[in-house]
């Protein structure tokens, strides 16, 4: 039976996103070109790492991108990176260069100790919305809700001092940069951001001395009818 429920496709999107990776979509045959999901987080003149679970990384240079999925490289790729092995293109330099971790789940069970783990993200799949009447014949419209966190040491002075709310920004500026979410539904949007969400007071309770910043996002899905 076809899974109905895309979470963790979604969300494993998501946490790429975050790292400045998308996942091939079919294995490289050694020309110029590949294919992913989505290739819009990617730029002419960028320079990418192609990298699995079982190929050592190598470097290229984007020279183009046609239609949504493909990818074309300055020079043919010279290794097998196989989508069985957990392909992926990422950019050399991340946007969010300085992570620790990114993870799914909540906040209030992240690794410890966190003083040392920051900065960092966390994914939490939320509600799963299915309007009535919406979508096709064929099909049922999805809305999946997902808590993206960013949590950092706090700096001296003001805790919401403008060096947190640039990476913030950064954050958001790089989910809004692919809205297919690496090809994982067909619209994405960031509906609410929260500088010092309630989840701040609950960590800070546990003895958790980190600053704290949510972004709520919507993926979009149509999920095909299964007679």
């Amino acid at each position: 039976m076809d899974n109905l429920l895309h979470y963790n496709e979604i969300a494993r999107a998501i946490r790429l996103l975050c790292q400045s990776s998308v996942l091939l979509r079919e294995d490289t045959t050694g020309t110029n070109q590949i294919s992913v999901g989505s290739n819009r987080l990617f730029s002419v003149g960028d320079q990418v790492e192609l990298i699995d679970d079982d190929t050592a990384a190598e470097t290229y240079e984007v020279s183009g991108r046609s239609g949504l999925t493909f990818i074309q490289l300055t020079t043919p790729v010279s290794g097998q990176f196989t989508v069985a092995n957990n392909a992926m293109v990422r950019l050399a330099e991340p946007l969010l260069d300085d992570l620790h971790w990114v993870g799914q789940g909540r906040p209030l069970v992240m690794p410890q100790p966190a003083a040392l783990e920051v900065p960092a993200i966390v994914v939490e799949p939320a509600i799963l919305d299915q309007p009535m009447g919406e979508g096709t014949n064929r099909s049922v419209r999805q809305d999946y809700h997902f808590r993206i966190y960013y949590l950092e040491r706090p700096a001296a002075g003001s805790r919401r001092n403008e060096a947190f709310l640039e990476r913030v920004g950064d954050l958001f500026n790089l989910l809004t940069r692919d809205i297919y979410l690496g090809g994982t539904c067909w619209y994405a949007q960031i509906i609410r951001l929260d500088p010092d969400p309630s989840v701040q007071q609950h960590l800070a309770e546990q003895g958790l001395s980190v600053d704290v910043a949510e972004i709520e996002l919507i993926a979009r899905c149509l999920q095909p009818i299964i007679d």
